[in-house]
């Protein structure tokens, strides 16, 4: 379970690196992917229960569909849209 939060959040800080053309749209990323990672993080100290597992799954099919247009974006590009909403 341990190592699948930490895979998660490894995810989430690749994407949360990724970025797009529309501000909007790299902020719902970033506040998704937080949300995800502010997640898992509270799993890592406890143990995950069934309802625990069925929200991380909506919380990172959600993170992936706000994320899915910044996974080939270069780092300075995505860089300057995360500053964009104040990261």
């Amino acid at each position: 379970m341990k190592s699948l939060i930490l895979g998660v959040s490894i995810c989430i800080l690749i994407l949360s690196l990724n970025a797009c053309s529309s501000n909007t749209k790299i902020c719902s990323c970033l506040t998704s992917g937080k949300k995800l990672e502010t997640f898992s993080s509270e799993l890592l100290q406890r143990e995950a229960t069934a309802k625990d597992l069925k929200k991380m799954q909506k919380l990172k099919a959600e993170q992936e569909k706000n994320c899915a247009d910044f996974q080939t974006m270069d780092g300075a590009q995505m860089l300057e849209l995360k500053e964009a909403c104040g990261e």
